[in-house]
């Protein structure tokens, strides 16, 4: 089969579907044209390490309240996104609070963590420059805020992407492909086209069975489960450095 083809109907259906014959052994050598178009990223856990940060804010946040830190807890919340998450939070913990007031104080806390804390992971810029410079379109699609990544010193994301979509414009959990559609909408790209890359199983599969190729990256977050990101994706990443540029 011609690789360029992208044979959409391989990834959709259940997780765990028959992956084509060409993508055997082939992450990180396949992470170029002409197996995609378009290439569509998430941000925590994939291209920066920010686990630590949003751990610190779930230590304040919940520590503050009374409760320690849940140990499935942030895995939760970096499916739902802000809202969904700060509802979540609110009918778990029995708070008397609004979605609105957890949203504000999560972001102003992650601001202030972001601002002089975040990174990009090593090899990962270089990357997404590097895809650019060969003519694929990039978008980030992200549960994050945008306001709390706008406050990075030293990352310019706009600078870095050509659309970026965030939760609170697709304001539906990763276990539905809307926020990679949304994504692909924005480039101007068939999600057959597109690939995904994300460090959340669910995610994976969501953007899967929309049609897209995805690309399971190993994050430095103790929460996950790279073994099923790994069976979920069609390709794996130990380390965007191991991507040859």
């Amino acid at each position: 089969m011609d690789p360029s083809q992208h044979d959409a109907a391989r990834r959709t259906g259940t997780p765990g579907a028959e992956r084509a014959p060409w993508l055997a052994g082939r992450a990180p050598a396949a992470l170029w044209p002409p197996h995609f178009g378009a290439a569509i990223f998430d941000f925590d856990g994939t291209i920066s390490d920010t686990a630590d940060l949003w751990r610190k804010v779930d230590e304040a946040f919940l520590g503050s309240r009374g409760f320690q830190v849940p140990a499935d807890y942030a895995r939760t919340l970096s499916v739902l996104g802000f809202e969904a998450g700060a509802r979540y939070t609110i009918e778990r913990f029995g708070l008397r609070e609004s979605v609105e007031d957890i949203c504000d104080e999560w972001n102003a806390m992650g601001r202030a963590l972001y601002r002089d804390e975040a990174r990009l992971r090593p090899g990962a810029e270089a990357y997404i420059r590097a895809l650019r410079g060969r003519g694929v379109p990039v978008a980030l699609a992200t549960t994050n805020d945008p306001d709390v990544l706008n406050s990075m010193r030293g990352i310019d994301m706009d600078a870095l992407f050509e659309t970026r979509v965030h939760g609170k414009d697709v304001p539906v959990p990763k276990s539905r492909p809307d926020i990679y559609l949304e994504a692909a909408r924005g480039l101007g790209a068939a999600p057959a086209d597109c690939i995904v890359f994300e460090d959340i199983t669910v995610g994976i599969r969501s953007a899967r069975g929309a049609g897209m190729l995805t690309c399971g990256v190993r994050s430095n977050d103790p929460a996950q489960d790279a073994e099923e990101v790994r069976e979920a994706a069609d390709l794996f990443l130990d380390d965007w450095r191991d991507i040859a540029l």
